[in-house]
Protein backbone atom coordinates (compact mmCIF):
# COMPACT_ATOMS: atom_id res chain seq x y z
CA UNK A 1 0.00 0.00 0.00
CA UNK A 2 1.63 3.26 -1.06
CA UNK A 3 0.25 6.26 1.38
CA UNK A 4 0.12 9.66 0.51
CA UNK A 5 3.44 11.86 1.18
CA UNK A 6 2.44 14.17 3.91
CA UNK A 7 3.57 17.89 3.19
CA UNK A 8 6.43 19.25 4.54
CA UNK A 9 5.85 22.25 6.17
CA UNK A 10 9.22 25.16 6.50
CA UNK A 11 10.18 25.40 9.92
CA UNK A 12 10.27 29.65 9.51
CA UNK A 13 7.23 29.58 7.20
CA UNK A 14 4.30 31.81 8.95
CA UNK A 15 1.14 30.31 10.30
CA UNK A 16 -1.74 32.51 10.65
CA UNK A 17 -2.26 33.06 14.08
CA UNK A 18 -5.50 31.43 15.66
CA UNK A 19 -8.49 33.96 16.73
CA UNK A 20 -8.09 33.41 20.04
CA UNK A 21 -4.56 34.75 19.74
CA UNK A 22 -5.20 37.44 18.15
CA UNK A 23 -3.29 41.00 18.72
CA UNK A 24 -4.95 43.16 21.68
CA UNK A 25 -4.43 46.74 21.83
CA UNK A 26 -5.04 48.47 25.65
CA UNK A 27 -5.56 52.26 25.02
CA UNK A 28 -5.81 53.45 29.10
CA UNK A 29 -6.98 57.48 29.08
CA UNK A 30 -8.27 59.56 31.14
CA UNK A 31 -11.90 60.64 31.33
CA UNK A 32 -11.61 63.78 33.13
CA UNK A 33 -11.56 66.67 30.66
CA UNK A 34 -13.04 69.32 31.95
CA UNK A 35 -12.27 73.15 32.71
CA UNK A 36 -10.00 73.99 35.61
CA UNK A 37 -12.10 75.94 38.39
CA UNK A 38 -9.70 79.23 37.81
CA UNK A 39 -10.53 78.92 33.52
CA UNK A 40 -14.03 79.13 34.75
CA UNK A 41 -13.92 81.67 36.82
CA UNK A 42 -11.92 83.66 33.74
CA UNK A 43 -14.69 83.37 31.54
CA UNK A 44 -16.97 85.08 33.95
CA UNK A 45 -18.85 88.01 32.09
CA UNK A 46 -18.09 87.06 28.45
CA UNK A 47 -21.35 86.61 26.41
CA UNK A 48 -22.87 82.91 27.03
CA UNK A 49 -22.22 81.35 23.50
CA UNK A 50 -17.87 82.83 23.73
CA UNK A 51 -17.88 80.74 27.05
CA UNK A 52 -19.39 77.76 25.86
CA UNK A 53 -16.98 77.93 22.96
CA UNK A 54 -14.01 78.89 24.87
CA UNK A 55 -15.06 75.96 27.88
CA UNK A 56 -15.18 73.34 25.59
CA UNK A 57 -11.59 74.26 24.07
CA UNK A 58 -9.90 75.35 27.20
CA UNK A 59 -11.52 71.26 28.67
CA UNK A 60 -9.97 69.59 25.49
CA UNK A 61 -6.49 71.28 26.47
CA UNK A 62 -4.01 69.14 28.16
CA UNK A 63 -1.75 70.00 31.19
CA UNK A 64 1.46 68.76 29.60
CA UNK A 65 1.61 66.87 26.59
CA UNK A 66 -0.48 67.27 23.17
CA UNK A 67 0.11 63.37 22.96
CA UNK A 68 -2.31 62.33 25.40
CA UNK A 69 -5.27 64.39 23.79
CA UNK A 70 -8.36 62.26 23.56
CA UNK A 71 -7.62 63.55 19.27
CA UNK A 72 -4.60 61.28 19.33
CA UNK A 73 -5.71 58.97 21.42
CA UNK A 74 -8.63 58.32 18.79
CA UNK A 75 -5.44 58.41 16.06
CA UNK A 76 -3.76 55.46 18.07
CA UNK A 77 -7.34 53.29 17.91
CA UNK A 78 -7.46 54.02 14.12
CA UNK A 79 -3.84 52.73 13.37
CA UNK A 80 -4.32 49.47 15.74
CA UNK A 81 -7.50 48.65 14.41
CA UNK A 82 -6.10 49.04 10.45
CA UNK A 83 -3.06 46.75 11.60
CA UNK A 84 -5.65 44.49 12.76
CA UNK A 85 -5.37 44.67 16.55
CA UNK A 86 -8.72 44.22 18.77
CA UNK A 87 -9.11 47.48 20.90
CA UNK A 88 -9.89 47.72 24.39
CA UNK A 89 -10.66 50.71 26.35
CA UNK A 90 -9.54 51.33 29.82
CA UNK A 91 -11.04 54.45 31.13
CA UNK A 92 -9.22 56.22 34.46
CA UNK A 93 -10.96 59.12 36.20
CA UNK A 94 -10.23 58.40 39.74
CA UNK A 95 -8.27 56.81 42.56
CA UNK A 96 -10.16 53.51 42.93
CA UNK A 97 -9.85 53.36 39.41
CA UNK A 98 -6.98 53.34 38.80
CA UNK A 99 -6.05 50.86 41.81
CA UNK A 100 -8.66 48.41 40.19
CA UNK A 101 -6.67 48.76 36.95
CA UNK A 102 -3.97 47.75 38.53
CA UNK A 103 -5.17 45.06 39.92
CA UNK A 104 -6.88 43.45 36.48
CA UNK A 105 -3.26 44.37 35.01
CA UNK A 106 -1.89 42.33 37.55
CA UNK A 107 -3.69 39.36 37.00
CA UNK A 108 -2.98 39.75 33.33
CA UNK A 109 -6.48 41.12 31.88
CA UNK A 110 -4.55 43.92 29.80
CA UNK A 111 -2.15 40.93 27.52
CA UNK A 112 -0.12 42.10 24.41
CA UNK A 113 0.16 45.94 24.14
CA UNK A 114 -0.72 48.89 26.12
CA UNK A 115 -0.48 52.48 25.72
CA UNK A 116 -1.28 54.60 29.02
CA UNK A 117 -2.21 57.90 27.56
CA UNK A 118 -1.77 59.63 31.12
CA UNK A 119 0.75 61.62 32.72
CA UNK A 120 2.82 61.96 36.39
CA UNK A 121 2.48 64.49 38.65
CA UNK A 122 1.84 65.36 42.41
CA UNK A 123 -1.47 66.19 42.43
CA UNK A 124 -4.56 64.81 41.65
CA UNK A 125 -6.84 63.42 39.15
CA UNK A 126 -7.48 65.89 36.51
CA UNK A 127 -7.35 65.62 32.48
CA UNK A 128 -4.31 63.20 31.89
CA UNK A 129 -2.80 63.80 35.15
CA UNK A 130 -2.60 60.91 37.81
CA UNK A 131 -0.59 61.01 41.02
CA UNK A 132 2.97 59.66 41.22
CA UNK A 133 1.70 57.33 43.57
CA UNK A 134 -0.80 55.94 41.33
CA UNK A 135 0.91 56.23 37.84
CA UNK A 136 3.67 54.00 38.71
CA UNK A 137 2.22 50.76 40.60
CA UNK A 138 0.08 50.51 37.27
CA UNK A 139 2.73 51.60 34.91
CA UNK A 140 5.00 48.57 36.50
CA UNK A 141 2.05 46.01 36.22
CA UNK A 142 1.82 46.51 32.95
CA UNK A 143 5.44 46.28 32.08
CA UNK A 144 5.22 42.36 33.26
CA UNK A 145 2.60 41.43 31.33
CA UNK A 146 2.16 43.80 28.12
CA UNK A 147 4.23 45.57 25.70
CA UNK A 148 4.05 49.43 27.05
CA UNK A 149 4.48 52.36 23.94
CA UNK A 150 3.68 54.95 25.91
CA UNK A 151 4.96 56.17 28.05
CA UNK A 152 8.69 54.99 27.62
CA UNK A 153 8.88 52.21 30.31
CA UNK A 154 12.67 52.56 31.09
CA UNK A 155 12.41 56.37 31.06
CA UNK A 156 9.61 57.97 32.49
CA UNK A 157 10.37 58.06 36.05
CA UNK A 158 13.68 59.02 35.45
CA UNK A 159 12.63 61.78 33.41
CA UNK A 160 9.44 63.19 35.19
CA UNK A 161 11.26 62.83 38.16
CA UNK A 162 14.23 64.79 36.80
CA UNK A 163 16.88 62.51 38.51
CA UNK A 164 18.60 61.83 34.68
CA UNK A 165 22.51 63.11 34.43
CA UNK A 166 24.33 65.26 31.55
CA UNK A 167 27.77 66.26 30.65
CA UNK A 168 25.65 68.46 28.83
CA UNK A 169 23.68 70.09 31.52
CA UNK A 170 25.06 73.98 33.22
CA UNK A 171 26.37 72.86 36.39
CA UNK A 172 23.86 71.20 38.46
CA UNK A 173 23.45 69.80 42.08
CA UNK A 174 21.05 67.48 43.29
CA UNK A 175 19.15 66.81 45.78
CA UNK A 176 16.94 64.27 46.62
CA UNK A 177 14.74 64.80 49.54
CA UNK A 178 13.07 61.65 51.32
CA UNK A 179 9.95 62.17 54.14
CA UNK A 180 10.76 60.94 57.77
CA UNK A 181 7.33 61.82 59.93
CA UNK A 182 7.43 65.22 59.86
CA UNK A 183 10.72 65.93 59.17
CA UNK A 184 12.27 65.86 55.39
CA UNK A 185 16.50 64.65 54.96
CA UNK A 186 18.37 65.30 51.62
CA UNK A 187 20.44 63.13 50.17
CA UNK A 188 20.31 61.25 53.63
CA UNK A 189 21.68 63.90 55.64
CA UNK A 190 19.61 66.88 57.23
CA UNK A 191 17.94 69.38 54.86
CA UNK A 192 19.95 72.34 56.03
CA UNK A 193 23.30 70.55 55.91
CA UNK A 194 22.90 69.03 52.13
CA UNK A 195 21.23 72.38 51.18
CA UNK A 196 24.35 74.41 52.03
CA UNK A 197 27.25 71.39 50.56
CA UNK A 198 24.94 71.40 47.13
CA UNK A 199 25.32 75.62 46.97
CA UNK A 200 28.63 75.01 47.82
CA UNK A 201 30.09 73.11 45.26
CA UNK A 202 27.34 74.75 42.93
CA UNK A 203 29.07 78.15 43.13
CA UNK A 204 33.00 76.60 42.62
CA UNK A 205 31.36 74.81 39.55
CA UNK A 206 29.88 77.70 37.99
CA UNK A 207 32.74 79.73 38.46
CA UNK A 208 35.00 76.65 37.04
CA UNK A 209 32.76 77.30 33.22
CA UNK A 210 32.16 81.10 33.30
CA UNK A 211 28.52 81.16 34.51
CA UNK A 212 27.23 83.72 37.39
CA UNK A 213 26.99 83.22 40.99
CA UNK A 214 24.28 85.63 42.25
CA UNK A 215 21.33 83.44 41.40
CA UNK A 216 20.36 80.02 40.97
CA UNK A 217 17.86 78.36 39.28
CA UNK A 218 15.47 75.54 41.36
CA UNK A 219 13.64 73.18 39.49
CA UNK A 220 11.03 70.43 40.86
CA UNK A 221 10.64 66.78 39.99
CA UNK A 222 6.84 65.85 38.34
CA UNK A 223 6.72 69.25 37.18
CA UNK A 224 6.55 70.90 33.29
CA UNK A 225 6.37 74.04 31.31
CA UNK A 226 8.16 76.35 34.17
CA UNK A 227 5.74 75.71 36.07
CA UNK A 228 8.09 74.96 39.19
CA UNK A 229 11.52 76.28 38.02
CA UNK A 230 12.55 79.30 40.26
CA UNK A 231 15.13 81.87 40.02
CA UNK A 232 16.25 82.47 43.94
CA UNK A 233 19.31 84.11 45.52
CA UNK A 234 21.64 80.94 47.01
CA UNK A 235 20.93 82.44 50.39
CA UNK A 236 17.25 81.95 49.64
CA UNK A 237 16.88 78.48 48.89
CA UNK A 238 16.58 77.23 51.91
CA UNK A 239 13.59 78.93 53.22
CA UNK A 240 12.40 77.90 49.92
CA UNK A 241 12.84 74.72 50.34
CA UNK A 242 11.16 74.83 53.68
CA UNK A 243 8.40 76.98 53.96
CA UNK A 244 6.94 76.94 49.88
CA UNK A 245 8.02 73.54 48.05
CA UNK A 246 7.86 70.74 50.62
CA UNK A 247 4.85 72.20 52.83
CA UNK A 248 2.66 72.34 49.54
CA UNK A 249 3.83 68.42 48.79
CA UNK A 250 0.77 66.02 49.46
CA UNK A 251 1.10 63.12 52.50
CA UNK A 252 1.33 60.50 49.94
CA UNK A 253 4.86 62.14 47.95
CA UNK A 254 7.31 60.95 50.13
CA UNK A 255 10.33 61.26 47.86
CA UNK A 256 11.33 64.57 46.09
CA UNK A 257 14.18 65.22 43.69
CA UNK A 258 15.02 69.28 43.53
CA UNK A 259 17.86 70.29 40.70
CA UNK A 260 19.67 73.34 41.78
CA UNK A 261 21.11 74.65 38.48
CA UNK A 262 23.51 77.47 37.48
CA UNK A 263 21.43 80.43 36.21
CA UNK A 264 22.19 80.89 32.16
CA UNK A 265 21.89 83.89 30.13
CA UNK A 266 18.99 82.53 28.05
CA UNK A 267 18.37 83.91 24.28
CA UNK A 268 16.98 81.03 22.22
CA UNK A 269 16.06 77.45 23.20
CA UNK A 270 16.12 74.92 20.39
CA UNK A 271 14.27 71.75 20.44
CA UNK A 272 15.18 68.85 18.56
CA UNK A 273 12.97 65.50 17.59
CA UNK A 274 14.50 62.05 17.52
CA UNK A 275 12.37 58.81 16.21
CA UNK A 276 14.20 55.73 16.50
CA UNK A 277 17.58 57.06 16.94
CA UNK A 278 17.00 59.54 14.21
CA UNK A 279 17.25 63.10 14.25
CA UNK A 280 14.33 64.88 12.83
CA UNK A 281 12.30 67.83 12.91
CA UNK A 282 13.72 70.87 14.99
CA UNK A 283 12.62 74.55 16.14
CA UNK A 284 13.17 77.11 18.44
CA UNK A 285 11.10 78.22 21.53
CA UNK A 286 11.80 79.48 24.61
CA UNK A 287 10.27 81.04 27.78
CA UNK A 288 12.03 84.07 28.67
CA UNK A 289 14.29 84.57 32.00
CA UNK A 290 12.34 84.74 34.85
CA UNK A 291 12.90 87.61 37.63
CA UNK A 292 13.87 87.16 41.20
CA UNK A 293 11.73 85.42 43.21
CA UNK A 294 9.59 84.28 40.04
CA UNK A 295 8.43 81.06 38.33
CA UNK A 296 10.26 80.76 34.48
CA UNK A 297 6.36 80.56 33.25
CA UNK A 298 5.06 83.55 34.65
CA UNK A 299 6.57 85.26 31.22
CA UNK A 300 4.98 84.45 27.43
CA UNK A 301 6.58 81.92 25.59
CA UNK A 302 8.80 83.38 22.31
CA UNK A 303 8.35 81.91 18.94
CA UNK A 304 10.50 80.77 16.94
CA UNK A 305 10.38 84.36 14.58
CA UNK A 306 11.00 86.42 17.99
CA UNK A 307 13.57 83.19 18.90
CA UNK A 308 15.61 84.17 15.53
CA UNK A 309 15.39 88.00 16.09
CA UNK A 310 17.25 87.67 19.89
CA UNK A 311 19.65 85.75 18.27
CA UNK A 312 20.02 88.41 15.12
CA UNK A 313 20.69 91.03 18.22
CA UNK A 314 24.11 89.15 19.02
CA UNK A 315 25.23 88.68 15.77
CA UNK A 316 24.70 84.75 16.70
CA UNK A 317 24.44 82.65 13.37
CA UNK A 318 20.98 80.28 13.87
CA UNK A 319 22.35 77.63 11.24
CA UNK A 320 25.84 77.30 12.59
CA UNK A 321 24.59 76.90 16.00
CA UNK A 322 22.27 74.34 14.61
CA UNK A 323 24.88 72.14 13.05
CA UNK A 324 26.84 72.43 16.51
CA UNK A 325 24.41 71.13 18.26
CA UNK A 326 23.39 68.62 16.11
CA UNK A 327 25.97 66.25 18.06
CA UNK A 328 25.25 67.00 21.11
CA UNK A 329 22.01 66.08 20.65
CA UNK A 330 23.47 62.66 19.27
CA UNK A 331 25.32 62.29 22.51
CA UNK A 332 22.68 62.98 24.36
CA UNK A 333 20.71 60.42 22.98
CA UNK A 334 23.30 58.35 23.43
CA UNK A 335 22.99 59.15 27.44
CA UNK A 336 19.43 57.65 26.98
CA UNK A 337 20.56 54.33 24.92
CA UNK A 338 22.78 53.81 28.46
CA UNK A 339 20.29 55.33 30.77
CA UNK A 340 17.48 52.61 29.16
CA UNK A 341 19.23 49.71 28.05
CA UNK A 342 17.50 50.49 24.60
CA UNK A 343 17.01 52.99 22.00
CA UNK A 344 13.95 55.05 22.94
CA UNK A 345 11.10 55.31 20.32
CA UNK A 346 11.03 59.25 20.74
CA UNK A 347 12.98 61.78 22.78
CA UNK A 348 13.02 65.32 22.91
CA UNK A 349 16.53 67.03 23.49
CA UNK A 350 16.05 70.66 23.96
CA UNK A 351 19.38 72.85 24.51
CA UNK A 352 19.82 76.48 25.82
CA UNK A 353 21.57 78.88 24.10
CA UNK A 354 23.69 81.80 26.12
CA UNK A 355 24.96 85.35 24.96
CA UNK A 356 28.09 84.01 24.26
CA UNK A 357 26.78 81.20 22.15
CA UNK A 358 27.03 77.87 24.56
CA UNK A 359 25.13 75.40 24.42
CA UNK A 360 23.53 73.77 27.16
CA UNK A 361 21.23 71.02 27.71
CA UNK A 362 17.51 72.28 29.25
CA UNK A 363 15.69 68.89 29.10
CA UNK A 364 16.15 65.48 28.26
CA UNK A 365 12.47 64.26 27.70
CA UNK A 366 10.84 60.82 26.25
CA UNK A 367 7.10 60.59 25.78
CA UNK A 368 5.45 63.49 27.64
CA UNK A 369 7.20 66.00 25.59
CA UNK A 370 4.98 68.11 22.29
CA UNK A 371 6.05 68.26 19.14
CA UNK A 372 7.85 71.12 17.66
CA UNK A 373 6.50 73.33 14.57
CA UNK A 374 9.14 74.80 12.15
CA UNK A 375 8.39 78.10 10.43
CA UNK A 376 10.44 76.55 7.40
CA UNK A 377 8.26 73.00 7.61
CA UNK A 378 5.43 73.32 4.62
CA UNK A 379 1.81 74.73 6.52
CA UNK A 380 3.50 74.40 10.25
CA UNK A 381 3.94 70.47 10.20
CA UNK A 382 5.92 68.89 12.90
CA UNK A 383 8.87 66.79 11.84
CA UNK A 384 7.62 63.74 12.68
CA UNK A 385 3.91 64.17 12.39
CA UNK A 386 1.52 63.07 14.97
CA UNK A 387 0.03 60.37 12.74
CA UNK A 388 3.86 58.93 11.87
CA UNK A 389 4.51 58.59 15.52
CA UNK A 390 1.10 56.53 15.66
CA UNK A 391 2.18 54.38 13.05
CA UNK A 392 5.51 54.26 14.40
CA UNK A 393 4.42 53.09 17.80
CA UNK A 394 1.81 50.72 17.05
CA UNK A 395 4.20 49.17 13.85
CA UNK A 396 6.88 48.44 16.44
CA UNK A 397 4.51 46.48 18.48
CA UNK A 398 3.08 44.79 15.63
CA UNK A 399 5.94 43.29 14.39
CA UNK A 400 7.07 41.88 17.79
CA UNK A 401 5.57 38.25 18.70
CA UNK A 402 4.58 38.31 22.22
Amino acid sequence: VVRPKKNKVAKDSIVPRPLSKQRTFNLIYSTNWHCRPSELRALQGLPLELQEATRRLSAAQPLCCDLTNRSFCRLLCQVASQLGFTVKRWPVEDAPGCWALTKAAKRGELKDTSAMMLHSWHGGYEKECVPSWDFYPLLEALKRRSLVVYPSPELDLLHSAKRYRSKFMAPTEFLTMQRHGHTWKANGKDLAVATRKALKDLHSAALAVGLGTENVMLKQGFSWGGAQVTRLRPSEVLQYLSTVVLPKLPAQAVELTVLLQAKVDLVAELRWMVLNGELRGCGWVTLPVPRLGRKANSGCYKNELACREALEKLKLDRLKLEESIRPKVEAVVQEAVYDAGVMPQYLRVDFLVDKQGRAWLGERESWGADLVRNQENPQGRTNPSRAELARAMLHAAWSRSR
